[in-house]
């Protein structure tokens, strides 16, 4: 919700935002309904996208009904499709904020 609050911002800064999650596509749907998401939201069904990037939370083993939940965080990735940068929280309870994210980008984009 922060990123979408702040979406006009990361446009401004010529920056994509895309949001990965665990939940299956038609839970994603109504997110993206009742929310107003603009920006697009891949399903990593498996994790298997969370696994090879290695920020998969091992709390959570496969068979429990939070299997596939990363750590909380970002990724920067460059107009050639490389990782230029990259911020994931251990935990749940904490969040890297939008503000921070826009920040961040703009330091390892430019």
């Amino acid at each position: 919700m922060q990123l979408q609050s702040r979406i006009q911002r990361f446009t401004e800064a010529g920056i994509g935002v895309v949001a990965i999650t665990y939940d299956a596509p038609a839970l994603q749907r109504a997110f993206v309904g009742r929310n107003a998401i603009t920006y697009p939201i891949l399903s990593d069904i498996g994790a298997v996208t969370m696994k090879r990037l290695d920020v998969l939370d091992p709390s959570y083993p496969p068979g429990d009904d939070n299997y596939g939940v990363p750590y909380p965080g970002v990724f920067i990735v460059d107009l050639q499709h490389r990782i230029v940068g990259k911020v994931f929280l251990k935990g749940f309870q904490k969040r890297v904020d939008a503000d921070g994210v826009l920040a961040f980008a703009q330091e390892v984009l430019h």
